[in-house]
């Protein structure tokens, strides 16, 4: 975002005139805290730079302080924590305006990475084509497939393969994989050189010596009204649900651990319907003559409310959480993400009478939803489901 950007220019600034350090803003890292009582942004600059500057962290931090409360508008506080952290509380209405606008302008989407010629290959290994069906090798195929489409959405130019050691293709396994995009099958090892690859406990064996890259993925149990099911494959399991439910649950945990799906429990319709929600509540007042899409502004004071300026806190982390998710390559980061997001919704959905707003609150309110549709979407497309606008 770029209130980001403009915390870390003024930052180069003030360590500019208190240590005559010359930096450039990518030297300065500003994070979003995990915790929304440690403010909108952290840094460790003060920390990092106590050595060059002949000060102790504590010392340095402060007269950061003091120069960006003394020169800047968009910050109420700042606080230091820990060993030299600057923990930086924004004035709610400049943080609002700018993550609302700057997702509706794309500016959330747009990595600045180094990735022009940078070619990322994302690997499962299995003994046969046919495994793919065992829940084990189908979960470690769709983590791979979510993974290469994190990494193809940050800008990085990704090969999805799919490397057996016996080959025995059909027809069921041809129109199984035809339903992915952009699946290479190859019968060459040579190819899991540099990949970050991914299997079962079954097939970790098949090929010796991968590289540290290597993830091993842990059984899957399936449960029905809480009771375990035994030997169930992927031909059993479309019985009872879809595949687009069984992609994203699939790939909710942390790849490294065990996987328990509950068939009673539709954690994918937990994510898509808010998308219909708000689609039904922007469709409603157009149709009463309220267009937000018209609406060239709004009064940002108006979105006060705690879990309001907590869903804009967590529309504001998407791209770190993009980030995060392909440097520990591990797919459920985001989708976890997403169920964070979806329950602030659902809060605020749950506790709010429409009807009884003012024109320009329920303005604001619908302006906000708006953008998180347009995440929300992102996040769908990326995990090639669908947005259903009625549900």
């Amino acid at each position: 975002m770029k209130i980001k950007q403009k915390l870390q220019g003024i930052l180069v600034q003030a360590i500019k005139e208190i240590t005559d350090i010359s930096l450039n803003s990518k030297d300065v890292a500003i994070n979003i805290p995990k915790k929304k009582e440690h403010g909108n942004f952290s840094s460790n600059i003060a920390m990092k730079l106590s050595g060059r500057a002949n000060m102790n962290p504590k010392e340095l931090g402060e007269n950061i302080k003091k120069y960006l409360m003394a020169r800047t508008d968009f910050i109420k506080d700042i606080r230091l924590m820990g060993p030299g952290f600057l923990n930086f509380y924004l004035k709610e209405e400049s943080f609002i305006k700018e993550n609302i606008m700057g997702v509706e302008n794309g500016d959330f989407k747009n990595f600045k990475l180094k990735t022009k010629n940078k070619i990322v290959k994302v690997a499962i290994v299995l003994n046969k084509l046919e495994d793919i069906f065992r829940l084990e090798s189908l979960r470690a195929f769709i983590n791979m497939y979510y993974l290469g489409n994190i990494y193809s959405f940050a800008g990085f130019k990704v090969r999805k393969l799919v490397v057996v050691k016996n080959y025995d293709e059909d027809l069921n396994i041809k129109y199984f994989i035809s339903n992915f995009k952009d699946i290479e099958i190859v019968l060459n090892e040579e190819e899991l050189k540099d990949s970050i690859t991914l299997c079962s406990t079954l097939d970790q064996g098949i090929f010796k010596g991968l590289d540290d890259k290597r993830f091993i993925l842990e059984d899957v149990n399936i449960y029905k009204n809480g009771l375990k099911l035994k030997d169930v494959a992927l031909s059993g399991l479309l019985q009872w649900i879809e595949l687009d439910r069984i992609k994203y649950t699939l790939c909710s945990k942390a790849i490294t651990s065990e996987m328990d799906i509950e068939l009673t429990k539709d954690k994918l319709r937990y994510i898509q319907y808010p998308y219909s929600r708000i689609m039904s509540l922007i469709n409603i007042f157009k149709a009463q003559g309220m267009d937000i899409d018209e609406v060239k502004d709004f009064n940002e004071e108006l979105l006060t409310n705690p879990l309001e300026l907590e869903m804009i806190n967590k529309i504001s982390s998407f791209k770190d959480t993009i980030l995060s998710t392909i440097s520990q390559n591990q797919p459920y980061k985001l989708i976890k993400y997403t169920n964070e997001l979806c329950d602030i919704f659902y809060k605020i959905n749950s506790s709010t009478l429409y009807r009884k707003l003012s024109k320009e609150r329920l303005v604001a309110l619908l302006r906000l939803f708006n953008v998180f549709k347009i995440v929300l979407k992102e996040i769908l497309d990326i995990l090639e489901l669908p947005a259903y606008e009625k549900m």
